[in-house]
């Protein structure tokens, strides 16, 4: 078993402690490039820049339709139920007024683009 830390040289157990004469500005630049990159088998994780087009196109419809639904004084309110750990779906008026809860099996059936 070894342990590296960046540009440093890997360190066994066990094994003397090296002293080493200090390097210059450049060197130590040119060691710690050397550092960052893979080596042999590393998996690179990375985010996108941004979220892929079709993730992009879905938030939108939701944004438009979150704004139909205001302009029209509504609003729908999520929450999970404690005795039996399901999600409950309330349309509310923007004064938080209940107008409707739809059934689970409903929201399901509308999730799924199934008839209801």
């Amino acid at each position: 078993m070894s342990f590296e830390i960046g540009p440093l040289p890997p360190i066994q157990p066990g094994a003397a402690p090296r002293r080493s004469t200090p390097t210059g500005p450049a060197d130590f630049s040119a060691q710690l490039a050397r550092a960052s990159e893979p080596a042999g088998d590393v998996a690179v994780i990375s985010l996108p820049p941004s979220p892929p087009p079709e993730v992009l196109d879905e938030v939108a419809a939701a944004r438009d339709r979150a704004a139909e639904l205001a302009a029209s004084n509504r609003e729908l309110h999520f929450r999970t139920d404690e005795e039996t750990g399901r999600v409950v779906i309330q349309v509310r008026d923007l004064a938080g007024n209940v107008l409707r809860t739809i059934p689970p099996s409903e929201a399901l059936a509308i999730m799924t683009g199934s008839p209801i």
